[in-house]
């Protein structure tokens, strides 16, 4: 189905058809076992969580649109028919979860993926899958390709901040280097001419190579220090490459450089490409807006905004008036850039068969449960098997329910929604901003009626936040810096108190300025911060904390397996004997404290009273995007929603 023009995707509701899920006859009821934990495996499942159709790349040849799945696996590469507007083929990629880099070249598809760092070529002719190498080793990410104007392909990696070049002739890849030194992200790559050119993120630098001298050379604007640099789009004897606050061109020595602003309220250049006459189009996050920039302009002029919100993964101009855009969340679009018309054409309607997702969030809803995933929140009517999809313009990474309706902290755009199920209005309060990028977790404050939101910053940040979101009024109250120099990972309220943990790695790719992650306590009533300690000397990263029968128990993240507890009375700080297997969110009733971790997937119990963490299902696999995440079975007291791999599963407490 192809959605009319100018539909907005922001703030609508998308549900999807309904479909059977196979429901287990009997809800599992068994406690647990004194003799040993249960084996996970062997629970009845509810179906997947959340299925995708989400895409991380997109490429276009020879009348089709190529597209690399996100979230799945195996990731698939798909095919589109850019005329009949279906999904003509699809081939699955042996590795990964799905591929940020995509380019063409010498009629062929090349896709590099991640977690594993291979690129693989596809013959469209033949529909053959090479591999043609891996560019990093485990836990790696190709995160852009590019085909210069020879056929020669680049491509930029993660851990190793390298740069390599692909023949397609041999399927050769060659490493050209590392150009800076310590810095873990290649980001972006663009060519032009007899020059290559990556963005290389922290530190951040923009690098020119020659590929005559076989120099890299740091092409970073002094007005730009500090920026982070790509995507790029070559045009002739020029380059043009988005900043952090600015669309840029230069010549291919990095000289004559030409610097346009970004609109107030842009942080970043999403997707860029350039006409033949040098008149550049882009996206921008968060609004998600189409640009323009003609070759002597001084300001970008807006032409439409057709995904309003989605990260943008490729814009193609296919002939001298007609863009067409692909989203994260699976849209491809087409627009017009002379008169603003725009349609849209949702992937799954294309003929993409969804997918299970990894989930981010979840939470029980009467008389439903809702999976938070890519652009999408997931409803279960648990007793007939049948699922909605409601589109949401993010990663829900938070879901919450209030008085029949669902809140959300969505990610990347920070934005907190409220979805009404019944009548289908999804409701914007607004971006957290303030440099955050991730929200974490979110508690509700019954008294103060306040929805707590702890969030993180974008990469090269320290500083978190704790957003205060007033339900009745809508107002919120961003308290950056709450926690100096450092993340806030996770929120929970307990007696109008808001207890936070937080993480001195902050959004990654900067040194950290303090060495132990703080906990504090915050009162929502009075909004005033009462105190702050730094529980565990050395130790980074709380990935969350909860207070049962005043203890605070927290479960660490950088440390494997760590967690403590804190008596908010005695202030005496005790580590668990025992390791876990990672790491979670914790979960809490009046029977004890619980936390499902990831790392195979084992649901713990950790208090009360316990000095030793005690194995209560193991074998659960490692379904979550996020950290595991735990909501009550309603109707049923001693058990709780999670994850068996990638469905839904109700876990037995004791």
């Amino acid at each position: 189905m192809t959605i009319s023009r100018r539909t907005a995707l922001a703030g609508a509701l998308a549900t999807g058809a309904v479909t059977a899920l196979a429901v287990p006859a009997t809800v599992p009821t068994t406690a647990h076992a004194e003799d040993g934990p249960i084996d996970g495996s062997t629970l009845p499942r509810f179906g997947a969580a959340v299925v995708t159709a989400a895409v991380v790349a997109m490429a276009v040849h020879d009348g089709h649109a190529y597209v690399v799945s996100r979230g799945i696996v195996p990731p698939r590469l798909s095919e589109i028919d850019l005329t009949t507007r279906r999904v003509t083929r699809t081939v699955e990629l042996p590795t990964g979860e799905g591929g940020w880099g995509i380019t063409v070249a010498a009629g062929k598809v090349y896709a590099g993926l991640y977690p594993t760092a291979d690129v693989y070529c596809f013959d469209p002719a033949d529909g053959s899958v090479t591999h043609v190498g891996a560019l990093a080793g485990p836990g790696g990410f190709v995160w852009d390709m590019t085909t210069a104007p020879d056929g020669q392909v680049f491509a930029v990696s993660y851990p190793n901040g390298a740069v390599w070049q692909i023949d397609p002739a041999t399927n050769t890849a060659t490493h050209l280097g590392a150009p800076v030194p310590g810095a873990q992200y290649g980001r972006y790559v663009g060519a032009a001419g007899n020059h290559m050119f990556a963005g290389i993120y922290t530190p951040p630098q923009l690098v020119g190579y020659d590929r005559g001298t076989k120099v890299f050379r740091d092409l970073t604007p002094e007005a730009s220090r500090g920026q982070f640099f790509g995507p790029f789009a070559g045009a002739g004897d020029r380059i043009y490459v988005g900043s952090s606050r600015a669309l840029l061109s230069m010549a291919l020595d990095g000289s004559d450089v030409r610097s346009v602003p970004l609109p107030a309220g842009q942080s970043s250049v999403d997707s860029l490409t350039v006409a033949p006459d040098g008149t550049a189009y882009l996206t921008t996050r968060t609004s998600g807006t189409v640009w323009s920039c003609g070759p002597q302009d001084t300001s970008l002029t807006a032409i439409a905004t057709p995904a309003p919100s989605d990260e943008h993964r490729r814009l193609v101009l296919l002939d001298a008036t007609t863009l067409l855009g692909a989203t994260g969340s699976g849209v491809l679009w087409w627009l017009d850039v002379t008169t603003g018309e725009f349609e849209l054409l949702d992937l799954v309607d294309a003929g993409f068969t969804p997918a299970p997702d990894k989930p981010q969030s979840i939470v029980t809803g009467d008389p439903h449960v809702y999976v938070g995933g890519h652009w999408v929140v997931t409803e279960h009517a648990i007793g007939t098997g049948a699922t909605r999809r409601f589109r949401v313009a993010g990663e829900a990474k938070t879901l919450t329910w209030l008085q029949g309706e669902l809140y959300s902290a969505l990610y990347p755009s920070t934005e907190v929604v409220r979805i009404n199920p019944r009548s289908k209005e999804v409701h914007s309060f607004g971006p957290i901003g303030n440099q955050q990028i991730r929200p974490w977790q979110a508690a509700y404050d019954e008294n103060s009626k306040l929805l707590a939101i702890a969030s993180a910053p974008g990469t090269g940040k320290l500083t978190g936040a704790l957003t205060l979101l007033d339900v009745r009024t809508g107002e919120m109250d961003v308290r950056y810096g709450i926690l100096p120099d450092q993340s806030v990972m996770t929120v929970s309220i307990v007696d109008g108190i808001a207890y936070i943990g937080g993480d001195v790695v902050g959004g990654g790719g900067i040194t950290p300025t303090r060495t132990s992650a703080a906990i504090a306590a915050f009162d929502l009533g009075r909004r005033e911060l009462l105190w702050t300690v730094e529980p565990l000397a050395g130790e980074r990263s709380i990935q969350s904390v909860a207070v049962h029968d005043g203890v605070l128990y927290g479960v660490l993240k950088r440390t494997s397996g760590a967690w403590f507890t804190y008596d908010l009375q005695t202030k005496e700080v005790v580590r668990g004997a025992n390791k876990l297997s990672g790491y979670g969110e914790i979960y809490t009733d009046r029977t004890g404290v619980y936390c499902e971790t990831n790392f195979g997937g084992n649901l713990y119990q950790l208090g009360p009273g316990l000095s030793s963490a005690k194995l209560l299902v193991n074998k659960l696999g490692d379904g979550w995007y996020t950290v595991p995440q735990l909501t009550p079975v309603r109707g049923a007291e001693h058990s709780v929603w999670g994850l068996a791999d990638r469905d839904l599963v109700q876990l037995p407490l004791p």
